[in-house]
């Protein structure tokens, strides 16, 4: 029987460590390439391939036509892929993506926000790291080799389900349900919404099997809003007010939502809050920016912002990212 390798004996070394280091994924950096809105809370339900990778290593860039491959081969089921890049600015990876035709989306970590919770760095001498989120939210680490890595996929695929499960979906819908199935709902569901109600006759029916399956989502966005408000958390109810006012847009649940923000946008503590998310914005874009002279005048904002607004959200994101 042949011994395994020193290197896969690493390998599998670093992955139960890192595994250990972390078990969870929180998404911070400076957004996506290859992609509009995908959030991890949206993808529970389904398997999350999570691929860490160096952009200067030869054999991520030799592996990108059978990763592309490997994706397309779940396009019909509830598996997404998302890669994380290893520190570089969003041109640096937007280009990576053009040039190398990457398909799968990737997650911007500048500043390796993402990354340094698990417990290690990824460079030339450890080019890559990956992981599997199951269908109930919780992280694994994962294997690198692609048929360990489908046994693993395959192994949580009965347990995953799709959004419209069970529903035909005619071509023409195929890729507005793709983009809801991802999570991407700004601006789908509301398109979804005016074809359930006025669309052509050879969609309308299907749309209105689908939309009976968003339905939900805005019917508890409001009862959150409105349990939260009670409970005096202005902020947190003005959020989940706004994403079904955002999210169903051009229907009754808009209109329901925008009357209780007229009133929760009076309110001082949600005024500060704003204001805040708003300077905390403009000194994250000037913390990536690939100037130098507005890199370094993000220090600054994020002092003002930690003096003027110190009790809300922001003000305590930005003493985090100050202290980084």
């Amino acid at each position: 029987m042949r011994k395994p390798s020193l290197t896969a004996i690493l390998a599998v070394f670093l992955l139960s460590a890192a595994a250990r280091a972390q078990d969870s994924l929180e998404l911070k950096g400076s957004g996506w390439v290859n992609a509009k809105d995908l959030a991890l809370d949206r993808l529970k339900g389904k398997i999350v391939v999570v691929f860490f990778f160096e952009e200067e290593c030869p054999r991520c860039l030799a592996g990108i036509p059978g990763r592309n491959q490997l994706r397309k081969s779940y396009a019909e089921k509830p598996v997404v892929f998302i890669a994380i890049n290893s520190g570089n600015p969003r041109g640096v990876v937007e280009e990576y993506a053009r040039s190398n035709k990457m398909e799968w989306p990737i997650w911007v970590d500048e500043q390796r926000e993402t990354e340094k919770p698990f417990g290690f760095k990824i460079s030339l001498q450890n080019i890559y790291q990956w992981y599997l989120i199951d269908p109930e939210g919780k992280l694994h680490g994962a294997p690198s080799e692609e048929a360990a890595l489908r046994a693993d996929i395959d192994k949580y695929l009965p347990a995953a389900k799709m959004t419209f499960d069970g529903l035909g979906i005619p071509e023409k819908l195929k890729p507005l349900a793709r983009d809801l199935e991802l999570g991407v709902y700004d601006p789908n569901i509301a398109e979804l919404a005016g074809l359930a109600a006025k669309g052509p006759k050879d969609v309308q029916p299907a749309a209105q099997s689908m939309y009976e399956r968003l339905k939900p989502l805005a019917e508890a966005g409001l009862e959150r809003g409105k349990a939260l408000d009670a409970e005096g958390k202005k902020y947190s109810s003005y959020l989940e007010y706004s994403r079904v006012a955002s999210w169903f847009r051009r229907t009754d649940y808009e209109k329901t939502a925008n009357a209780a923000l007229a009133g929760l946008k009076k309110d001082k503590d949600v005024q500060d809050e704003l204001a805040a998310r708003a300077m905390l914005d403009q000194a994250r874009g000037l913390l990536y920016s690939s100037k130098k002279v507005e890199k370094d005048s993000a220090p600054a904002l994020l002092s003002a912002l930690q003096r003027k607004y110190p009790n809300t959200e922001a003000g305590r994101e930005a003493a985090k990212l100050a202290g980084k």
